[in-house]
């Protein structure tokens, strides 16, 4: 489902983190603000702990703050945590900044917006569209796996410009822009859309109440991956899946039907729980898996009507072993979501499986870690197998 790419609560606390140089730098532009709540602000000097308690205390008041400034911490904060140091070090290092690996993030983070502020936000949209997604996956409906074409930045717009069109006509409004991000195999697209109007009462400055007209905005994360020809497509509506599906095939790949947003072959089973038991949960040779636990399983049994029965959490197979260790053959298992003990990590990954087509999941590189583990264990179907299960239709015989 797609979420809304607004800002999390502005935290002030991450003023105190930053340089008195760079931070004095980036309030510069809000000083006759700052001057109107009786803070002054003329060189770093200013910048004592008392200064920055007060500036706090009129953020978090939220009365007559300057356009941009919630938004503009949320954005320091967000892109200043450790596991993102590196990412902000080689785009300092991109935009010609004079940077040192050992340079604090949150001053990487308020410099890399001083010289390059669009690199940040760009950086800020990259990193959105790796978190935990519930994705499906589409088959590319062809023999051989399609490679995308080299200018696919340049198709980008040419489809951007199609999308812009067809949210419009859907009263989704204008605005639409797309993402592109190249990757090592296929390439990801983060796109930006208006979602419909809404009427909302609110209050105003006077205290009085009045009736607020808004269109969100939300992000759609799209994915292409050459490994297994499949299109990944994180969006809200099957009427935006079946636009990005169909315009993606236009656009990038010259062919409308490339993907079957209507009726696509199935590329998830969970078969192999109940044919393989525990033993599907051996790491193997996955060194960067240290351990995986399935911490529950959802089934249908015609005995019961078809109505739905959860096993766990936090183990299954430690459940099931107390009523027998086998799950009936006329059982029809419709989700299951294991936990991933990566090697280095603290806590465990959940990723969530739902038959045919959707999976939940971070899209990092340990997800590409993940995905090769559920391809080994036959949860991820094999391409041929599914192309043999795609329905007789104008898209299978693309």
């Amino acid at each position: 489902m797609a979420d809304a790419f607004n800002p999390k609560f502005a935290k002030p606390s991450v003023l105190t983190k930053i340089g008195p140089k760079w931070l004095f730098r980036l309030l510069k532009p809000y000083t006759e603000w700052l001057a109107s709540t009786g803070i002054v602000l003329r060189s770093e000097r200013d910048l004592d702990l008392d200064m920055l308690d007060r500036l706090s205390l009129a953020i978090m008041a939220g009365t007559n703050l300057p356009e941009g400034l919630p938004e503009l911490i949320a954005l320091i904060d967000d892109m200043s945590s450790d596991a993102l140091h590196d990412r902000l070090f080689e785009c300092a290092k991109k935009a010609k900044l004079d940077v040192d690996p050992n340079d604090p993030g949150v001053d990487l983070a308020v410099r890399l917006y001083l010289k390059a502020p669009k690199v940040l936000e760009e950086l800020r949209v990259e990193v959105a569209s790796l978190r935990p997604r519930r994705v499906s996956r589409y088959l590319a409906m062809t023999d051989t796996i399609p490679k995308p074409p080299r200018d696919i930045k340049r198709r980008c717009t040419a489809m951007e410009a199609a999308l812009k069109k067809d949210f419009i006509k859907r009263n989704r409004g204008g605005g639409t822009r797309v993402h592109p991000f190249l990757e090592q195999r296929g390439f990801r697209l983060m796109i930006r859309r208006g979602d419909t109007l809404r009427s909302q009462a609110v209050i105003d400055d006077d205290e009085e109440t009045r009736r607020l007209i808004l269109r969100p905005e939300l992000y759609d994360v799209v994915r292409y991956d050459t490994r297994h020809g499949d299109l990944l497509v994180n969006a809200r509506a099957q009427a935006d899946v079946r636009s990005y599906c169909r315009f993606i095939g236009r656009h990038i790949f010259a062919n409308d039907f490339m993907f079957d947003g209507i009726d696509p072959p199935p590329r998830y089973t969970l078969e192999p729980i109940r044919s393989e038991g525990q033993a599907i949960l051996t790491r193997g040779e996955f060194d960067a898996i240290e351990e995986v636990r399935l911490d529950t399983l959802e089934l249908e049994h015609p005995a019961l009507d078809h109505g739905g029965i959860r096993v766990g959490p936090p183990d299954v197979f430690a459940l099931l072993s107390l009523v027998g260790g086998r799950i009936d053959p006329s059982a029809i298992l419709t989700r299951a979501r294991f936990v991933f003990k990566i090697d280095g990590e603290k806590r465990g990954r959940p990723v969530v499986i739902i038959p045919p087509i959707t999976a939940i999941y971070e899209h990092d590189d340990i997800g590409d870690v993940i995905d090769l583990f559920l391809e080994r264990r036959g949860i991820l179907l094999p391409r041929s197998e599914s192309m043999r299960a795609a329905p007789e239709s104008l898209f299978a015989m693309s």
